[in-house]
């Protein structure tokens, strides 16, 4: 039994835009509100925008919460953790990729680089963390995960392939 299209999508929209309003946050905060070094004479909130809020950065979020979406409608998951490792492998993937084409096409010589930077300030400024534990803390409410087994089935079997004592 897979989830329903409205919970998948509130789920995606949860698990993907929330970390990344967290991690803009976060990046203004702690790297651009500090002074961030800029050599063109750009505010820090110009410098902001201009990282945060580009077609390439507001697409990120966008691509990550449609395949996160469509990952928990089509191939249902039976533990919550398996999603949220599932969840946070799609959104660095996501964020991998974006990054890498993002810098490509301002012509940097070294995008792949540039793009898993990209991905390390996401681990410090808690997108890839909290991407796993709302993705973790949202299954069961919305009922994104399936059953782990069936009302006639012991839940004690076949762990140590052997049936549960009774």
């Amino acid at each position: 039994m897979s989830a329903s299209p409205a919970k998948a999508t509130t789920y995606a929209i949860a698990a993907t835009f929330v970390p990344w309003a967290v991690g803009a946050l976060l990046s203004f905060v702690l790297i651009y509100a500090g002074g961030y070094p800029d050599d063109e004479g750009e505010s820090s909130w110009e410098t902001f925008s201009g990282d945060w809020l580009s077609d390439w950065a507001l697409a990120f979020p966008v691509l990550a919460a449609l395949l996160v979406g469509v990952l928990a409608w089509a191939r249902p998951t039976p533990h919550r953790w398996l999603l949220a490792t599932r969840n946070t492998v799609v959104y660095a993937g996501v964020l991998l990729v974006v990054s890498a084409v993002r810098f490509l096409s301002d012509g940097a010589g070294e995008a792949v680089d540039y793009a898993f930077v990209t991905l390390l300030i996401a681990l410090f400024t808690l997108q890839l963390p909290l991407c796993a534990a709302l993705s973790a803390a949202l299954a069961g409410p919305l009922r994104i995960v399936t059953e782990a087994h069936d009302a006639g089935a012991d839940p004690g079997a076949g762990v140590t392939g052997e049936p549960a004592a009774r």
